[in-house]
């Protein structure tokens, strides 16, 4: 009993240790407790470094055109698509052709009326050419007849001015006669009559003879008068009647095949929509990498149905929020290096765009939205260099090359830092500090910070050798310089041996602590 009292009892100097432990203890929870309230309270406004940040890229939405089902969706989650490549196919089924029917039956109707209008004006056109002989040969025949009545009336004329001549002559003599008082006036006056009758029957044959020639001309001009030419007459008119109803067939001939081709034409196009509404294939027309897929095959969809989301990697940017200070020093062109979350090896960028603010319609272009901004904050898009590689490439492991931020990594957060920057952010420095000095961010951290002082030294040398004129000076300079690079070297070296001896010694003190939580737990037992 008095053994275990006496192993309980703590000694003087413990108590004194344990009270320095407590009140170091205080004095660095205090500390913490204040360094987060002023990094909560004080906005980074100087600082080179963000981790607000994320890799985005522009997107195409691709939706469904028609109404159907998806008879295959041949892209994948992941997959490249090139341009013009096939997302997926859509068909319907379900289509009402009433439409379709009633152009069908139209243009059936038309071409059996342009059919029926075209033969029966070839077969009136057949008529009018049979007519056309028929009057051709009755005017042959009537002219013939009639120069045969004109030469029998101008005998008759003749005749009778030769019989008017004969009496006459008759008149003459007999007046001869009476004017010597050889002959009486009765005998005188019969002859008189007959003369006068002889110049009237010269007469009628006179006025017959121009009546046939008359009735000649007329025929000749097929001019049909009178009883002889009353059947040219008839087939003249049925002639014409046939020719009159040829033109309106062949008018309406015209107008039939105008109907005909604007129907043909609302045929086609309304077939060719129906064929559009029936089938379709999606295509990928600009190429891209599929985000998202919205659909299954077998799926039924509804025209503006988003089917799948491409992402164009060729366009990948980091987009991210820094204070409005930095503005000037993060000019477009201005050299940044971006590094991802568990990775060491940094990917060189430049900026390539500023912007106050956005809004969601421009969120909607976009893979992932734009972070969210505070007062006084704004967008920096900075653009990836897929060809260059990083500084730490050679010496890193697989693993942490694997690890390294890639173009296409949409919505990937990432941390951007100015290069040459010195001012890092108090979110990613409270980030090393819990992660350990062994941590990732750590070395990152210490990675651009030893590459910044670096650059810093050959360009401050660059500058004062420039300055300096005499070799004297210059050759001083070079060997101050070189001592510089060596002890920057050293420091660099003996900070990474204090790492590691740190990790050391704290993976020995858990070994030591356990030991003896098991040596006290065998005592106690």
């Amino acid at each position: 009993m008095q053994r275990s009292l006496s192993v309980s009892a703590p000694p003087s100097g413990q108590k004194a240790g344990h009270t320095r432990v407590v009140r170091l203890s205080a004095y660095s929870v205090a500390t913490v407790l204040a360094l987060l309230m002023t990094t909560a309270t004080l906005p980074p406004l100087l600082a080179d470094q963000s981790d607000r940040a994320v890799i985005n890229a522009p997107i195409s939405l691709l939706t469904a055109p028609i109404t159907g089902e998806l008879t295959e969706v041949s892209a994948s989650i992941g997959q490249r698509l090139g341009s013009g490549d096939t997302v997926a196919r859509i068909h319907n089924g379900r289509i009402d052709r009433t439409t379709l029917i009633t152009l069908d039956g139209k243009v059936d109707e038309l071409r059996g009326s342009l059919l029926a209008a075209r033969q029966k004006k070839e077969s009136d056109l057949a008529y009018v050419a049979a007519l056309d002989a028929e009057i051709r040969r009755q005017v042959e025949q009537t002219v013939a007849k009639l120069e045969g009545e004109v030469a029998e009336a101008r005998a008759r004329v003749a005749s009778a001015d030769a019989e008017g001549q004969s009496t006459k002559a008759v008149v003459d003599r007999q007046q001869a006669m009476v004017d010597r008082n050889t002959a009486s006036l009765d005998l005188l006056r019969p002859t008189q009559h007959k003369l006068e009758a002889a110049r009237f029957d010269k007469d009628a044959e006179t006025a017959k003879l121009n009546q046939k020639l008359a009735e000649l001309g007329a025929v000749k001009k097929n001019v049909f008068v009178g009883n002889q030419s009353n059947s040219l007459a008839v087939l003249t008119q049925k002639r014409r009647d046939l020719a009159f109803d040829a033109q309106r067939l062949g008018i309406e001939e015209v107008q039939l095949a105008a109907s005909l081709k604007a129907q043909e034409t609302l045929l086609v196009a309304e077939r060719k929509r129906l064929d559009s509404l029936a089938d379709a294939e999606m295509r990928a027309m600009n190429g891209g990498v599929v985000l998202s897929l919205g659909v299954a095959e077998g799926r039924h969809v509804n025209p503006g149905d988003s089917v799948a989301t491409l992402v164009d990697c060729d366009q990948a940017f980091a987009v991210g929020i820094f204070s409005y200070r930095q503005a000037q020093e993060l000019a477009v062109g201005t050299p940044v290096r971006i590094s991802a979350t568990g990775s060491t090896i940094p990917q060189r960028g430049w900026v390539s765009e500023i912007l106050p603010k956005t809004s969601d319609k421009t969120d909607q272009q976009y893979a992932v939205p734009f972070p969210q901004t505070e007062r006084r904050e704004m967008y920096v898009l900075v653009s990836l260099d897929p060809n260059a590689l990083p500084d730490a490439a050679e010496t890193a492991s697989p693993g942490q090359a694997a690890r390294r931020t890639t173009p296409c990594s949409v919505g990937q957060w990432v941390t951007i830092t100015r290069e040459n920057g010195w001012v890092p952010s108090a979110s990613v420095a409270w980030k090393a500090m819990a992660s350990g000095f062994n941590g990732p961010e750590a070395k990152a951290a210490w990675s651009v910070l030893a590459s910044t002082a670096t650059t810093t030294a050959a360009k401050a040398s660059d500058l004062v050798s420039r300055g300096v004129r005499s070799p004297e000076m210059k050759q001083a300079w070079s060997s101050v310089t070189s001592g510089v690079t060596q002890a920057a070297d050293a420091v660099s070296s003996g900070v990474r041996d204090l790492v590691s001896r740190v990790s050391g010694q704290k993976e020995a003190d858990r070994a030591n602590r356990a030991e003896r939580r098991q040596h006290a737990a065998g005592n106690t037992h």
